[in-house]
């Protein structure tokens, strides 16, 4: 809105000093708005990052509720997570399957199943 003011009394004003300040700050706010827009995405690309870690990071309380082809098991969750990184770090990392006798951890590479 003050932008446009601002362009319609440059209209009838001849100075060109004035005409450069209007063009600088036409120029300054596009910058601003690019760099906001910017700013947006990273704070998207930021709070997936924190829902993501909430999800991967358990809370202190937490214990497995049991055991299935050697991975451990938490209550209300049927993923299968690798015992070496939760015993280790605490870390919730969902294994892949193998084959029928193995499966595997892609974060700590660790074989787990029936030998």
């Amino acid at each position: 809105m003050a932008l446009q003011n601002l362009r319609e009394i440059s209209k009838n004003i001849e100075d060109a000093e004035f005409k450069n300040l209007l063009a600088d700050l036409s120029s300054e706010l596009a910058d601003l708005k690019l760099e906001a827009a910017s700013l947006k995405e990273r704070i998207a690309e930021l709070q997936e990052e924190n829902a993501l870690l909430k999800k991967t990071i358990a809370p202190s309380d937490e214990k497995p509720s049991g055991r299935k082809w050697g991975c451990y098991l938490f209550e209300g969750d049927t993923t299968l997570y690798c015992p070496a990184c939760w015993d280790s770090k605490r870390q919730k990392s969902s294994t892949t399957r193998v084959n029928t006798r193995f499966r595997h951890c892609p974060v700590c590479n660790a074989p787990i199943g029936a030998g």
